[in-house]
């Protein structure tokens, strides 16, 4: 186990990739983005012992961090919206009358 302040700046690391990724990562997962993170997986284990133990600490240590990963890994249902009103069905034009050909004497 490191030390105290050391122990942090992987942990705050480990939280950063996580929020960059959107979402919690495994341990596999984490190890095959290796090129992309500041911290190897074995650095992170022989800091905290193992992965489940690393996001308990992450959790509790950086709550903030913790709720914005699990806010983009689940986002909030979209409001719905509301329907439109459909639109008013066009009125049929009155016909004129018809005249009758015969004039009534």
């Amino acid at each position: 186990m490191g030390s105290m302040r050391q122990r942090g700046k992987v942990l705050e690391a480990v939280g950063m990739v996580m929020l960059e990724e959107g979402r919690v990562l495994d341990k596999r997962e984490y190890q095959q983005m290796e090129t992309r993170t500041p911290v190897r997986t074995g650095i992170v284990l022989n800091h905290f012992g193992s992965w489940s133990r690393t996001l308990g600490i992450l959790e509790n240590t950086l709550p903030d961090v913790w709720a914005e990963i699990k806010l983009k890994e689940n986002p909030p249902p979209p409001k719905p919206v509301p329907p439109k009103e459909p639109k008013p069905a066009p009125k049929a034009a009155v016909k004129p009358a018809i005249k009758p050909a015969v004039k009534k004497d």
